[in-house]
């Protein structure tokens, strides 16, 4: 692999890390916004971003088969996409 292919994988990369940065603390800012800190459901929450953030850093941290990391991450996408727009439909009737 060239120096270039390189450079363009780690600058990729580099886009990666901090869309999932903003995409944290977004989060974090909207639950801090709009729950009390004594909430348990502000503390759930916080410990579900805390759980994430320390999963994508294990995750980083091995050398896994990339294309296994690419299917599981297509289930996860397909659970969440389901999750998150079919079955509150299914729930409304």
């Amino acid at each position: 692999m060239s120096n270039k292919d390189n450079q363009s994988d780690l600058d990729k990369a580099w886009e990666h890390y901090k869309k999932i940065r903003e995409a944290l603390t977004g989060l974090y800012e909207i639950l801090d916004f709009n729950l009390e800190k004594d909430n348990i459901f502000y503390q759930c929450a916080l410990d579900n971003l805390e759980n994430l953030k320390d999963t994508i850093i294990d995750l980083l941290k091995k050398d896994y088969n990339p294309s296994e990391i690419k299917i599981k991450l297509r289930e996860l996408e397909f659970d969440m996409k389901k999750e998150l727009f079919f079955e509150k439909k299914e729930k409304q009737k």
